[in-house]
Order: structure tokens, then sequence, then C-alpha cells
């Protein structure tokens, strides 16, 4: 009996092959699906940074009310002379 011949190695290497390529669809599946978490993840934490930034620039921005003329004079004599 020849070994080309036989339907028993035939069908053990048929299993054994789809076992592999399957195998390998799902680390390929799993290696693409990584890449979109990584993704995501990177553009959701740029928006929270920037976000994050925007707040932080736009709270030392806020104006202070400048005194009048009245007021800035009075400041000016209680100053100490140096």
């Amino acid at each position: 009996m020849p070994i080309g011949n036989s339907g028993t190695l035939q069908i053990i290497a048929g299993v054994v092959l789809s076992m592999m390529s399957a195998y390998g669809g799902g680390r390929i599946h799993q290696w693409y699906m990584h890449g979109m978490d990584r993704d995501r993840a990177f553009r959701e934490g740029y928006a929270h940074g920037y976000q994050a930034l925007f707040h932080l620039a736009a709270r030392g921005s806020r104006r202070v009310p400048r005194p009048t003329g009245s007021e800035r004079a009075r400041q000016l004599s209680d100053a100490p002379a140096d």
C-alpha cells in the first residue's frame, strides 16, 4: 500500500493543514484587532490630553480686573519707599 494512496493519511494531512490555516488566520485577526485598539486608545488619549491642555491654558489666561485710576493711586501711595 503506497503512502500517497492512503485515505487516512490524506484526511490527517487535510485536518493538520486546516488547523494550521485557522491558527494563522486567528493570529492575523488578533494582530489586526490589537492595532485597531491601539489606534483607538491613541486617539482617545490624544483628545483627552488636548482637552486637558486647552483647559489648563484657558485657566491661566483669565483676565484679572485692572484697578481704576483712584485705586491705582492708592496702591502707589501705600507702597513702601525703597
